[in-house]
């Protein structure tokens, strides 16, 4: 499949519809498996199964699989932006009506909400102060949407509710009166939230006190336990706590459970969950000095790490069927933590545009990295473990670096340099998908329906899809 979108212009996001017939047994902790809704629930599935929502310039386009109706492409354009990207893309469902798929996509700093089925907008919210970079939707409850941005905090929406038409927000002495800080406080200013539906609910704020101190680039839902993880510009990867939700106040939270910038080298792209406690992490090249020169630079490649946090039992303690009502770390915690143990950390080439990781039928982890031309799939399973640091240090060479040690005339301690080389390893390789005549311009690639389906995009606006044959 290889369909030109010429009217998409620039297009840089995709996402597939990723609920199949028996998601309906783990969406809202199986409220809704309920016969009248079953019923309606196959119909929305053989209708959007396979579909795939494509981000371009002013305009979201809905690809439907072979043979299923319902494609369409909505241009969207204000006098502000006239023109913009959509540079993130999800699919969430709603309570209220759950057999009407939902698109959230954001231009800008604006959040779009689009029912797939009516193929018209219902909602248009506002918020953060700066580009949205990234949308999650939460696996078992998917009316709630996370959006993180370059004004250093993350959001969490609730697309059941409707905005609010003024601020509530907490008053900061010596003040009475509810502030009015706005989105860079993590606060809401004078104007109204949006029009249609969806509320925010939760701000995870930045700052030195715990938070981001630079954009957030990416966020990830726990599968099971009330967590999030987020990554940023700051080489930070944390993972908050789920505050209390409340209709009236909107709640703010500037200290995780976990805070580190030790994992990589460089600004950190994605961020997922592997199980209760693990996570996959990738990062941007870092820029290195050689030798200690600091004229003599260059690119370090960017890394894959598959890392445990130590802290989930500390915080989740398997006795304890509930978690408790107050959660808070300490400054080690969440300012710099050194609660985690990496798993693998293996290269990645410097020229790659996107990463997606999905489980397959067979509960393993697959990443599929797309370069410009071309899409690797790599098991996680197949990754080298980290070999441990040897301790204690050898003493041979602890000796040998003291005896490099001596004053000079000026009675300054001078340390002798120790060249050092920079190590090549070898880049991961994995299962190598060619794109037919992809020339250097592919953005973006996911995975599907437990790892059979493959969906890459190019920056104007075609679409390969493959399907795994070798599972019929």
């Amino acid at each position: 499949m290889n369909p030109q979108l010429q009217f998409l212009g620039a297009c840089h996001s995709m996402a597939l519809f990723p609920w199949d017939y028996d998601s309906l047994e783990g969406l809202w902790s199986g409220d809704m498996n309920k016969p009248d809704i079953r019923e309606g629930w196959k119909l929305m599935i053989d209708t959007f199964m396979g579909a795939i929502v494509v981000g371009g310039t002013n305009s979201v386009a809905v690809l439907p699989s072979k043979g299923s109706p319902g494609g369409f492409c909505l241009r969207i354009s204000d006098d502000k932006t006239p023109q913009a990207d959509f540079r993130a893309v999800a699919w969430a469902l709603s309570n209220e009506k759950p057999l009407e798929p939902l698109i959230v996509c954001s231009r800008g700093s604006m959040l779009y909400v689009l029912n797939a089925k009516g193929k018209q907008i219902v909602g248009q919210l506002r918020g953060h102060g700066g580009e949205i970079t990234s949308i999650v939707v939460h696996p078992s409850f998917p009316y709630l949407v996370c959006t993180s941005s370059r004004d250093f905090s993350a959001r969490i929406y609730d697309l059941t509710m409707p905005p609010r038409d003024k601020p509530n927000n907490p008053h900061w002495p010596p003040s009475s009166a509810p502030s009015l800080g706005g989105a860079p406080h993590g606060l809401q200013s004078s104007e109204p939230e949006g029009i249609g539906i969806g509320r925010c609910l939760v701000v995870l704020c930045g700052g030195p006190s715990g938070g981001h101190e630079a954009a957030v680039l990416g966020a990830a839902f726990h599968p099971t336990h009330p967590l999030i993880a987020t990554c940023g510009m700051d080489r930070a990867v944390k993972i908050w706590r789920l505050p209390q939700m409340s209709f009236d106040k909107m709640a703010r939270e500037d200290k995780p459970l976990f805070s580190s910038t030790r994992i990589h080298k460089a600004r950190i792209l994605t961020v997922s969950w592997l199980g209760l406690d693990v996570l996959a992490t990738s990062s941007a090249p870092a820029l290195m000095r050689r030798n200690g020169d600091r004229n003599d630079l260059y690119f370090e490649d960017g890394t894959i790490a598959i890392w445990r946090w130590l802290g989930f039992d500390r915080f989740f303690p398997a006795t304890r069927p509930r978690p408790s009502r107050v959660m808070r770390g300490c400054a080690s915690d969440y300012q710099e933590s050194s609660s985690f143990k990496l798993l693998s950390v293996v290269p990645i080439s410097q020229s790659v545009r996107h990463l997606h990781v999905a489980q397959t039928h067979t509960d393993d982890y697959v990443i599929a990295i797309t370069l410009p031309d071309r899409v690797y799939l790599h098991n996680v399973s197949d990754f080298e473990p980290r070999v441990p640091p040897a301790f204690p240090l050898d003493q041979d060479l602890v000796t040998s670096l003291s005896s490099k040690l001596h004053l000079d005339d000026d009675g300054d301690e001078d340390v002798q340099t120790i060249p050092t080389t920079h190590v090549h390893k070898t880049l991961v390789k994995g299962t190598e998908i060619a794109v037919p005549s992809a020339t250097d311009n592919l953005q973006a690639s996911v995975l599907g329906f437990y790892g059979l389906l493959l969906g890459v995009l190019d920056n104007k606006g075609r679409v390969w899809i493959w399907t795994d044959t070798t599972q019929a």
